[in-house]
């Protein structure tokens, strides 16, 4: 069996969202419409690509296309949706494309979603895929399954966790599911500023970026927001925004005033959003963003507070690490030594993908 690489035609862009949760992996939100629109703002060229084998197979998957002095260069974030054991056909294919949609790419960089463990790295290596530093946050994670019974899913959770739940549910700890909108994104982007000692979340993006981001997951129907409150503020006390696409149901950013009257206010409000997300059909719920599990006890760790305050929803889940698939070792090189030095001192951040 054998693959293609080709664009997507037009019929295919406008059903894009719909046929990538057909891959594989059951679809990331992050190979999806509302992505690329976001990543558009960063100077990154999204490609609505179709990847056929000779057996009828398909995977449609979004590659961010970076263009420099060197060439091209794709990121497949959480992607590109195919099943682990077709990679090696998958990197064939890739280095055979010297024509059509892939013509002047130097290098590919894939994040399949999978556990990692040594047999699945070795399909990687084996098909001349070389490891490099995570992108997507959720590489590290915690995963809660949600296809199980409510008090099942519940009685999961460590103890601390229920008794902090139960105790915010007494007290009168009020959540709301929120309407979107200006003065939603607004209050959202301010909490997200008061955690840290006001430093922000880790990684923290300016106004614009999130409210495209929002915006964009809600045109698109998988953006949701939540709003907690302990009645001792003039508004929330805390908040999160989670994402609906496919089998997942992500926890992407979240917030809250430190000084709260009602402890286990934010945990409820996740605890709230995973039966309703379960209600919705989703099947997993991934908490986003917590140090890998060998780190999970390192003070010092950027991630250090988020994961311990993930952890009560179950173990930390490592996935497979970002991967480079080289076509062009003379411009891989040329781009990671000396443009890519440039790139990071002409902007204001690193550029995102590396």
């Amino acid at each position: 069996m054998s693959w293609t690489v080709r664009d997507a035609t037009s019929a295919e862009i406008g059903d894009w969202d719909a046929l990538v949760r057909t891959n594989p992996d059951g679809g990331q939100w992050t190979q999806s419409s509302a992505y690329a629109a976001v990543k558009r703002t960063e100077r990154l060229h999204p490609r609505h690509l179709v990847l056929s084998s000779t057996d009828g197979a398909a995977v449609y998957a979004l590659a961010l296309e970076h263009r420099s002095l060197a060439g091209r260069f794709w990121y497949f974030a959480s992607g590109p949706g195919a099943a682990l054991a077709d990679f090696p056909q998958l990197a064939a294919a890739l280095r055979a494309a010297t024509t059509g949609a892939a013509k002047g790419v130097y290098a590919v960089k894939v994040e399949p979603f999978e556990i990692d463990t040594p047999e699945h790295r070795a399909v990687l290596a084996d098909a001349g895929f070389r490891a490099a530093n995570p992108v997507q946050q959720n590489t590290y994670t915690v995963l809660v399954d949600l296809t199980r019974p409510v008090d099942e899913i519940f009685a999961g959770f460590k103890k601390s966790l229920r008794n902090h739940i139960r105790y915010a549910e007494r007290n009168g700890y009020r959540v709301e599911k929120v309407e979107p909108g200006e003065a939603t994104y607004r209050t959202m982007y301010e909490l997200m500023q008061t955690v840290s000692g006001g430093k922000g979340v880790e990684g923290m993006k300016p106004y614009e970026y999130y409210r495209t981001l929002w915006g964009a997951a809600m045109a698109q129907g998988s953006g949701h927001f939540w709003f907690g409150y302990d009645g001792a503020h003039d508004g929330p006390q805390a908040s999160a925004f989670m994402l609906r696409f496919g089998r997942y149901a992500l926890a992407k950013d979240g917030g809250s005033v430190p000084d709260r009257a009602i402890r286990g206010g934010a945990h409820l409000i996740r605890w709230t959003a995973m039966q309703w997300f379960k209600e919705q059909g989703a099947e997993v719920y991934d908490a986003y963003a917590t140090p890998p599990s060998w780190q999970a006890d390192d003070t010092s760790h950027r991630l250090h507070g988020p994961g311990v305050f993930k952890r009560v929803f179950g173990p930390i889940v490592d996935h497979l690490p970002t991967h480079d698939l080289v076509l062009d070792a003379a411009r891989y090189r040329l781009f990671l030594r000396l443009l890519l030095p440039i790139e990071r001192r002409v902007r204001r951040r690193p550029f995102g993908i590396w």
